[in-house]
């Protein structure tokens, strides 16, 4: 039979045992608490992200809302940054003729007319846009793209604005029916501004 002083023991250890497990389930409680309004802080976080990400449009200032948008800005102004600054031409040089007419020539359309060169500084941005507008003769509109992708590929300029029209269905009855009247595309780039101080 257990004495007094066994029963005691027992009793001691089961004591410490539930103490300790109650101090554990505390710390687990605390711990799960906290990870809980860590995954809340985290799922906030990517809402917040994809809303920045998906958002489209301007802001009122006319600066993109998305990051996406907002990632082409900065490449095509340091694109222009880095040409004016060294690459093809200066800051002041406009759209070389010698540049168009080869681009031109390489795809076979023919130049109906050349705008004036416009400089259009915009302070609150910070860069000007140089651009000029051309028209061309009808021509296909394979011969259309590739004349804007081979302007493109120069790397300091780009097409601002590319505008067409289909060809009267009489004219336009052969495969693969992509002949195009009145094509016209604005030529440009953009170089920094100096910041007022």
């Amino acid at each position: 039979m257990a004495n007094d002083s066994d029963i005691g023991e027992k009793s001691d250890h089961l004591k410490y045992y539930c103490i300790v497990f109650g101090v554990l389930v505390i710390v687990i409680a605390v711990v799960a608490i906290m990870q809980r309004n860590t995954l809340n802080a985290y799922k906030q976080a990517n809402k917040q992200a994809l809303s920045a990400l998906n958002a489209t449009g301007k802001t009122p200032d006319g600066r993109p809302r998305g990051l996406g948008e907002l990632a082409v800005e900065v490449e095509k102004f340091v694109q222009g940054y880095r040409a004016s600054s060294g690459g093809v031409g200066t800051s002041d040089s406009g759209i070389p003729n010698k540049m168009m007419e080869s681009a031109e020539r390489a795809v076979k359309v023919k130049r109906t007319w050349a705008g004036p060169e416009t400089n259009d500084p915009n302070r609150s941005k910070g860069f000007r846009t140089t651009y000029r507008e051309y028209k061309y003769d009808n021509c296909s509109l394979e011969q259309l793209t590739t004349l804007v992708r081979n302007i493109e590929r120069n790397g300091r300029y780009r097409v601002f604005e590319m505008r067409w029209q289909l060809a009267d269905p009489k004219a336009n009855s052969t495969p693969p029916f992509n002949l195009v009247q009145r094509p016209t595309i604005k030529v440009g780039f953009r170089t920094p501004l100096a910041r007022e101080r």
